[in-house]
């Protein structure tokens, strides 16, 4: 690998912040979607599969986070050989058809299938690309840059559900569904117009390599990033399913989760602005242990305005945990050449624990009696049995997350030790 083929980078100018621009487009309808999946289970608990579980129904999102983490180990060659365009429009294409056949589907399988499978595939295409395209245009900026991007994911959790929830009652699910499906395929396409292809490589770049494992600072990263995406999008996921056992309304519970996604955004600048100058890791711990903590506090919530305090509390200590990890790996690697590769792995990695972590969270919450229903408010709630039932949920997510936190500690004291003051 010659190093002038990394001399794309220029940390500013209008080709770079258009990158930023059409990447904070990929994210919108990648990690956006991730982050609105609330409104799709508490539709299909309530409404499409009322038979089936809540811990069920998660496997669709899931199955979907699984998949926007593990695609990217494929997704990183061809983007290593410089396919940019054409990535964007196989992954725009699965993700598009996908949530068109999400509004056809009426059992469980075919969600599997449209929502989880095939929007899952999409948006790992797209999530990858939109994470790898930023370190070759900014150095001393990019964590900033990453920053900003990530923001696109926090626009779309605060514009879908509103828009989701009125679409719903105007013209019901199926045509909510695809509405939504054009607005990705728009955007999508004016990221193909900004986004300028990467140099090309001289050769591909392997998809896994066994050696790269043997650095054990990275190693111990990508399990800390797997234990990580296990734990933290379980409020995402079951935060309106609560907010209705607990009686809300249920017009306010999309609130709630628009509310949760703006925190996110203000989270964003802070923690990747820090990363800039103190590194990713040493912002991530902090973050991680916090996350934890509030994780393990959320059982003591009932009521509207403690929902909106934790909730917004949680999302803003969240802000980086998305953003951070791609480029940390970035820095974590000192030949660039095998930047992708090793951002491939460790997506396929943490995909594992984006799997299995919220049906497990999903597993651990009790069944109850639930509660009568009646024009959206809840009637006869035990509010004490309701926190009870779901407290597995909340402890579950909280213990991953504080293992993800030991180890980005030990990731971090192998590489360069305990001076706080050497940026990692």
């Amino acid at each position: 690998m010659e190093s002038n083929e990394y001399e794309i980078r220029q940390d500013g100018g209008a080709t770079a912040w258009l990158q930023v621009f059409g990447c904070w487009l990929l994210f919108m309808n990648t990690w956006g979607l991730t982050n609105s999946f609330a409104i799709f289970e508490t539709y299909y608990t309530d409404t499409k599969l009322p038979t089936t579980s809540p811990s069920s129904i998660s496997w669709i999102g899931s199955l979907q986070l699984f998949l926007t983490l593990f695609i990217g180990v494929f997704a990183g060659w061809f983007l290593d050989a410089g396919y940019i365009r054409a990535v964007i429009v196989i992954g725009m294409s699965f993700e598009v058809v996908g949530m068109f056949m999400t509004s056809l589907c009426e059992t469980q399988w075919q969600l599997l299938l449209a929502q989880g499978v095939c929007v899952g595939i999409g948006s790992g295409i797209l999530a990858f690309t939109s994470a790898a395209v930023i370190p070759f245009y900014f150095t001393k900026r990019r964590m900033l840059a990453a920053g900003i991007v990530s923001t696109g994911s926090s626009v779309a959790g605060v514009v879908y559900p509103l828009m989701m929830r009125e679409l719903f009652q105007s013209v019901g699910f199926s045509w909510a569904v695809r509405i939504l499906a054009f607005v990705i395929l728009t955007t999508l396409l004016l990221s193909i117009v900004v986004l300028k292809p990467l140099t090309r490589r001289k050769k591909h770049a392997a998809f896994f390599k066994a050696s790269f494992l043997r650095d054990t600072a990275y190693t111990l990263f990508i399990l800390a990033y797997a234990f990580m995406v296990a734990g933290v999008y379980v409020p995402y996921f079951y935060i309106q399913k609560y907010a209705l056992e607990l009686g809300i309304d249920e017009d306010m519970t999309f609130n709630v989760i628009s509310i949760m996604n703006a925190a996110t955004f203000f989270g964003r600048f802070p923690y990747n602005y820090l990363a800039d100058m103190y590194g990713g890791i040493t912002i991530l711990i902090p973050c991680c242990l916090a996350t934890s903590l509030l994780l393990f506090l959320w059982r003591f919530v009932h009521t509207l305005s403690g929902l909106i305090a934790i909730s917004a509390t949680y999302c803003f200590v969240t802000g980086g945990l998305v953003s951070l990890p791609a480029v940390t790996i970035a820095n974590l690697t000192t030949n660039k050449s095998e930047y992708g590769t090793r951002m491939g792995m460790g997506y396929t990695v943490a995909a594992v624990g984006a799997l299995v972590g919220n049906p497990i969270a999903g597993a651990a919450r009790r069944a109850g009696g639930g509660m009568v229903r009646e024009g959206g408010v809840g009637l006869g709630v035990d509010v004490g049995d309701v926190m009870a039932r779901w407290q597995g949920a909340w402890f579950v997510a909280g213990v991953v997350l504080l293992m993800s936190t030991g180890l980005m500690g030990v990731a971090r004291w192998v590489r360069v030790g305990w001076n706080w003051r050497v940026k990692l």
